[in-house]
């Protein structure tokens, strides 16, 4: 059985819209991270329930070409490793932390077109890649399909729900 939230969030929490290549960390226990409407992007949660901290990245594509200027979080090979020194930059250890991924959607579905970028299954090979070599496996993933998704992480208990665009929020 699916455990449903409500999208409504209580008037002390506090939101912040982690924006596409964009990554936040805190230890803020009302505090609600949440990546709204991905499609191919994926976010990537890290909880560390002992210190009370949440991180998410909102990663947008699988590889960072090192072009200058660029945002480390927007590219998965640079994202997950940025994700996890900030949150021990903020006192956790690694080997406590939960990592629950979600996106990674397949959005182009015209004739023709369907395989030709696959940017989502490109973007969760990168991301389970760089979990590997931080010997770190998924707690929890919602991923792939055609479908578009939007993930809450709240820190107070590091409960992680994905709503799709046509259905209800349930927890990973």
């Amino acid at each position: 059985m699916a455990v449903v939230f409500s999208e409504t969030a209580a008037p002390e929490q506090e939101l912040h819209v982690v924006g596409m290549g964009d990554l936040v960390v805190t230890d803020s226990p009302d505090a609600v991270l949440s990546c709204i409407g991905l499609g191919s992007c994926v976010a990537v949660c890290a909880y560390d329930k002992r210190e009370k901290i949440g991180g998410m990245a909102h990663i947008v594509l699988p590889q960072n070409y090192g072009i200058p200027g660029k945002s480390e979080a927007k590219y998965a090979d640079t994202a997950v490793p940025l994700l996890l020194n900030e949150m021990t930059k903020k006192g956790c250890i690694k080997r406590w932390l939960t990592i629950k991924i979600a996106g990674g959607a397949q959005m182009t579905l015209s004739p023709g077109l369907r395989d030709t970028f696959k940017t989502g299954e490109r973007n969760l090979e990168q991301i389970m890649s760089m979990l590997r070599r931080e010997n770190i496996t998924p707690a929890a993933a919602d991923t792939g399909g055609s479908i578009g998704r939007t993930v809450k992480m709240y820190v107070r208990t590091g409960q992680v729900t994905v709503k799709t665009a046509y259905g209800s929020a349930r927890e990973i």
